[in-house]
């Protein structure tokens, strides 16, 4: 859709965009730039270095990650983008349907509704179109790129899509099937030459306008059948299409009074329709032959008298025979059928419990609960769609904290406190689910071999990992440590620990986050994205320094961090994801002590797999990893873990391990630059030297081993506290001559007994 004011242009939901688009390296930005001619602002597509990009280059292309930081911060000559976008290209599997011209995506029309309900769809960066992602290969020779007259379009390659993430629905990126492919054939089917003149049958006269035919229909005992005709669903009960039509068909002639324009016009708007309907067939087509069978075998046609709309509990009869709208009922029976909520205020979003998941979802627009709305009484009017949606937002309770207590796994919610199982239920605010069901029994031969090879067999650090898995399943536990998996060599197995817990914690998405302890020290918007997340993984840190570290060590500790998010205020949480690090570095940190040394966890990799005469390509390996026993295997150690780590009251809970200490103890080494910077300069220098030489001598010094210098007051508290000296005046030789001159020297107290040891050693 053509953008006509930059002001209008909608902000990036990072949090909302697809996780299978996200792990692409698919991306680019793009600027509104103003067409002098058109008067509209075009999209053109950038790098992140600024330069312009291509869709048909995927050098151009960059990933997530670095398309959502350059958006958020600019590029490095200061440029500013507008959004974010996604090239489709041969080398994946996705297709967008692009729909223009919408006055109001809040009420969509019915083939808006219908294309919106079968996969991923968000609003389009003018706030006026949609995008339907969909996984689907666009066949040419069937259907057009696009039509003017129906303001759809569809692409699949060679094109960039703007990205928004504004949701409109809470599904993820399905599969095309035929329930698309006859959907397009309504609004993008390329017209076939003209068949010769064929004759209808005999016609009767419905007896009333199409849009009320419908309505009745949907308002009847049969309404699930007929809402499946039209919208889609009808799979399961027929055995192939043509009984479909036929059944339709025959729906279709008692409603419209054997009206064959009428029936005609409604097929044509179902999920049935398909190009075979106007195949030639027998004389005639398949469609004329399908209704002219309807109508001849027609016995009993619809009347207003028969067939009166369907009454239902939320329309009042008045005297007069007219209907009252009692909004409050039909709020009522949404709110408690769908447990709906506010969280955490009365300004929060809602929240509506998801029967086939078992946890609470978010609804920030509302527009998931007008499909629920409309499902009760499709005969609804928008505006009074909208007068039960205030209704449910006035009066629904408000829950101010998710339910710790409980995380929801594939087969029911695990109790921590009772260490049970339960069965799914609204009654606990729980807003995760982890998909992999609980076994007691499970046992998974591939994972137990796998840990004993990743860890060479030490029982440390197989227990560390039992509980870094429970951290992630329960971060409320708390264990104050940045899980940091350290390994020089390749094929060393941290990939394949990191897979576990993907497949394992994450295999529907939205559980754990990718932000980097670098990123997260310099964008101010990272922090949000890990708010909530069971866990943030890095997985193959670079070796950048880590210039501020307080909202990193703030998370660990689970302590109140202030989250920005792009567009919106920001706000005071308390995150404690559980913070994983793998890398073939050792963490820097421009921070140095005890502060960040205490919270660091560092497990060795040094197993080579590559080396083992059973090792296993990655394809393979990938599908022991993921298969549902090897799943169900890592949460139950994770459970069983968790359990213990519940019981044991010690504030240091992990297993104790020497081969962290030991790398700990490098790490602290290796973390301080200044060591190198002592061990080359003596007490004595400093006492020997002016202020003045020290400093311009520590300057070269840095300069010569490539580090940033301190400032000069920094610098004179780093040799105070490592030496126990003071800057004051004292007295030095220069060139034989005694001045006095700012510079370090020892505190009183140390020299008194530096010249109490002297006298001693003078008389013996």
């Amino acid at each position: 859709m053509a953008i006509k004011e930059k002001e209008q242009i909608l902000l990036v939901e990072e949090e909302y965009i697809p996780q299978e688009l996200k792990q692409r390296r698919q991306f680019v930005l793009w600027k509104a730039v103003l067409n002098k001619e058109t008067q509209n602002f075009d999209k053109l597509p950038f790098q992140s270095n600024g330069s312009p990009a291509d869709s048909t280059d995927l050098a151009t292309w960059g990933d997530f990650q670095t398309i959502m930081q350059v958006y958020n911060e600019g590029d490095y000559k200061g440029g500013q983008y507008d959004g974010i976008g996604f090239v489709l290209s041969d080398a994946d599997k996705y297709a967008c349907i692009d729909i223009d011209g919408l006055e109001n995506t809040d009420n969509l029309d019915a083939l808006a509704s219908e294309i919106t309900s079968m996969s991923y769809a968000e609003i389009s960066p003018s706030g006026k179109g949609i995008h339907v992602w969909v996984e689907y290969k666009h066949d040419k020779t069937k259907h057009k790129n696009k039509d003017a007259k129906s303001g759809y379009e569809i692409y699949d390659q060679k094109r960039y899509i703007t990205i928004t993430g504004q949701a409109l629905n809470n599904l993820p990126i399905n599969k095309g099937g035929p329930q698309l492919d006859s959907f397009l054939d309504k609004v993008l089917k390329r017209e076939k030459p003209a068949n010769p003149q064929i004759n209808k049958g005999q016609t009767g006269k419905a007896t009333l306008p199409e849009g009320e035919i419908i309505k009745h229909a949907l308002a009847s005992k049969k309404s699930e059948r007929f809402m499946k005709f039209m919208f889609g669903g009808w799979e399961q009960s027929y055995s192939s299409q043509s009984e479909a039509d036929m059944a339709f068909a025959n729906d279709l002639v008692f409603w419209c009074n054997c009206d064959f324009q009428m029936c005609d016009s409604i097929f044509r708007k179902s999920s049935l329709m398909r190009e075979k309907y106007d195949r030639p067939r027998n004389g005639v087509t398949y469609g004329i032959e399908l209704l002219n069978k309807a109508i001849e075998e027609c016995e009993n046609t619809f009347t207003l008298e028969e067939k009166p709309q369907k009454q239902f509990e939320w329309f009042s009869k008045n005297a007069n025979n007219t209907t009252t709208f009692l909004h409050h009922l039909l709020g009522k029976k949404v709110i408690g059928e769908y447990s709906i909520v506010r969280y955490p205020n009365i300004h929060g979003d809602l929240y509506y419990y998801h029967k086939k998941r078992g946890i609470y979802e978010p609804d920030p627009s509302g527009r998931a609960i007008k499909g629920v709305i409309r499902h009760y009484d499709e005969t609804l009017k928008n505006n009074q769609i909208n007068e039960v949606l205030r209704y449910i937002e006035e009066t629904c309770s408000i829950v101010k904290e998710v339910n710790s207590d409980y995380i929801v796994v594939g087969n029911g919610l695990i109790n921590f406190k009772e260490k049970t199982l339960e069965p799914f239920t609204p009654k606990y605010f729980v807003l995760q689910k982890v998909a992999t069901n609980y076994n007691p029994a499970a046992y998974n031969e591939f994972i137990e071999n796998t840990l004993t090879k990743v860890t060479e067999n030490h029982l440390p650090s197989i227990e560390n990992i039992k509980e870094m898995f429970a951290c992630i399943l329960y971060p409320g536990i708390l264990v104050p440590k940045l899980w940091y998996l350290y390994g020089k060599s390749a094929s060393n197995g941290k990939s394949s620990l990191i897979n576990m817990i993907y497949q394992t914690f994450d295999s529907e998405g939205g559980n754990i986050s990718a932000i980097s302890p670098h990123k997260l020290s310099t964008n101010n918007f990272s922090s949000a994205a890990i708010y909530g997340k069971l866990s943030n993984i890095v997985d193959d840190n670079p070796d950048f320094q880590i210039e501020d570290s307080g909202d990193l060590k703030t998370i660990i500790t689970g302590g109140l961090v202030q989250i920005e998010r792009k567009g919106k205020d920001s706000t005071t949480v308390r995150i404690t994801t559980t913070m994983i690090v793998a890398s073939n570095h050792l963490p820097r940190f421009a921070e140095q002590g005890n502060a960040i040394n205490r919270r660091l966890w560092i497990l060795p990799f040094n197993h080579n797999f590559s080396k083992d005469a059973d090792c296993l390509s990655d394809i393979e390996t990938q599908r022991e990893i993921s298969s549902q026993s090897a799943r169900e295997y890592v949460l139950k150690l994770a459970i069983d873990t968790l359990f213990k780590l519940l019981n044991n009251n010690n504030p240091d809970k992990l297993t104790p391990n020497e081969k962290c200490q030991e790398i700990l103890d490098a790490f602290v080494e290796q973390n301080d630059p200044w060591l190198d910077y002592f061990a080359n300069f003596s007490i004595s220098y400093f006492e020997e030297n002016t202020g003045e030489n020290v400093i311009k001598d520590y300057q070269v010094w840095c300069k010569d081993n490539m580090l940033t210098p301190l400032t000069n007051s920094r610098f004179k508290e780093l040799v105070s506290t490592r030496l126990n000296m003071e800057w004051k005046d004292k007295r030095v030789t220069i060139n034989g001559v005694s001045k006095v001159k700012k510079g370090f020297k020892l505190k009183a107290q140390q020299e008194s007994q530096q010249k109490e040891t002297f006298f001693k050693l003078a008389n013996p």
